[in-house]
């Protein structure tokens, strides 16, 4: 699956329906952060990864 999505930036339909099947509206959600680019990779010396929302702050303009 990495390398159909690497190759071509998209996620073919057969995979988000796999996924929303198994996770159901969760897919959703988390596909929409990677979309908007909201998702970071943190890897640490010995080689773990873990990935973190980003966290954005919200300005009120009142």
């Amino acid at each position: 699956m990495a390398a159909a999505v690497q190759e071509s930036a998209r996620i073919p339909d057969e995979y988000l329906l796999s996924l929303k099947f198994l996770f159901g509206s969760s897919a959703t959600q988390a596909l929409d952060l990677v979309d908007r680019q909201s998702i970071t990779l943190i890897a640490s010396p010995s080689g773990r990864r873990v990935y973190q929302r980003s966290l954005t702050r919200l300005v009120s303009n009142s």
